[in-house]
């Protein structure tokens, strides 16, 4: 049987379909920085170049005085208002069942409604499917209930469980970004779930982008350089790999190590306070500068347990990284232990630095997952996931 010919069947199928009008409802958007919003603008771009017609209601939240930017080409946004969540500030809730969303729908007349998050758009998306007699789709971006104990809400994960399988199975489709998440959301009993995977540019994250000033503006060039990219956030267990970096660090010194993290959000201040002294704090990066910060390092270390993909992990693979991550989640999705990376025991400081320690010490080993990572990221681009999620906006559309 032919790998590649379920995929040309897709596009065969994308090419001469019909165009399709599509509104999302996401409790995040553009401009703001976490991956469902950057999904969610690679994803309008796609369809706008396609054709199709998109709507996003999304919510309004405080851009800190900046401008307010531009719609992305092809999109009509609606804006909600909203609060910033307590413990969360980096989420803003929009109000349910805002009256001009219904509005903007019913005149936007879509074929299909995407629901994104499952929160208050979320509701109002569903109320809105039902009342307009739209077909739904959703999507499972985030494991809420594996944060919540991050923040001191451990105790109501199990009803979150709960109240997601209710949103979910109501909308009639869920489109997970993994087969791991996939499992997981059969056992909690979610009904017709299908995996819609990711992508990664692999002209834009590359080891083409490698360069010896960003190198030595990151930390001592000739150290082996650890890079974790993502929000500094208490659900990424960043204080694990603070002290998997301390442990290893001691036990080697005469191989230097040094901790590089790019990303912020609202508890920066916070992990900045916990890091060892010598780690380097990069900020928010995008463009070139995100490019040259993957290229620049050794290793990518990755101690997240609550991923439902990870789409960080693919841009350090395509940038030609190994991946040091936890063994659970979404993360072993794409890494593979001992082809393209290396798998540890979640929440293990210990057996991280070794794995550390194990690709620092052996150059040639490093060299050859950082090949294979750079191979497998290759074999996984944004068009096809695209074209897949497509597929199910066509066959929902057409009920």
């Amino acid at each position: 049987m032919n790998p590649v010919a379920p995929v040309t069947a897709v596009k065969r199928l994308v090419r001469f379909a019909p165009s399709v009008r599509i509104a999302l409802f996401s409790e995040t958007f553009a401009p703001q920085r976490n991956g469902v919003a950057l999904i969610l603008g690679r994803l309008v771009r796609f369809l706008s170049e396609r054709g199709h017609e998109v709507l996003v209601a999304t919510a309004d939240f405080d851009l800190g005085g900046q401008p307010e930017p531009p719609s992305p080409p092809g999109a009509q946004v609606v804006k909600v208002p909203g609060i910033k969540l307590p413990r969360y500030p980096d989420l803003t809730m929009a109000a349910p069942f805002a009256p001009r969303v219904l509005g903007a729908v019913r005149e936007f007349r879509p074929d299909v409604i995407h629901l994104v998050t499952e929160y208050a758009l979320g509701l109002s998306g569903l109320w809105i499917a039902r009342r307009l007699q739209v077909p739904a789709l959703a999507s499972f971006h985030t494991n809420i209930p594996g944060c919540l104990p991050y923040y001191g809400f451990g105790w109501a994960s199990g009803l979150c469980w709960e109240y997601l399988r209710w949103f979910h199975n109501r909308a009639g489709l869920t489109l997970c970004p993994s087969e791991t998440n996939r499992q997981i959301l059969l056992s909690r009993g979610f009904g017709n779930v299908r995996v819609w995977g990711r992508g990664v540019d692999t002209e834009r994250f590359a080891p083409d982008h490698r360069s010896a000033a960003a190198r030595r503006q990151n930390g001592p060039p000739d150290a082996v350089h650890l890079l974790y990219v993502g929000r500094l956030t208490p659900e990424k267990d960043l204080p694990t790999l603070f002290r998997a970096y301390r442990q290893a660090s001691a036990r080697r010194p005469e191989v230097p190590l040094h901790l590089v993290l790019a990303g912020d959000g609202a508890y920066s201040s916070r992990m900045r306070h916990a890091a060892p002294p010598d780690v380097t704090f990069a900020g928010y990066l995008e463009g070139r500068a995100l490019s040259q910060v993957y290229s620049a390092a050794d290793i990518f270390v990755f101690p997240s347990r609550v991923e439902t993909l990870g789409n960080v992990v693919l841009e350090a693979m395509a940038s030609g990284l190994p991946v040091i991550g936890a063994d659970q989640g979404g993360t072993v999705e794409n890494v593979r232990h001992g082809l393209n990376g290396l798998l540890v025991p979640a929440g293990d400081a210990e057996r991280f630095a070794e794995a550390i320690l194990r690709l620092a010490d052996d150059p040639d080993l490093r060299g050859r997952l950082a090949r294979n990572a750079r191979a497998w990221a290759e074999e996984r681009s944004w068009a096809r996931a695209f074209e897949t999620l497509l597929e199910a906006y066509q066959e929902r559309s057409r009920r």
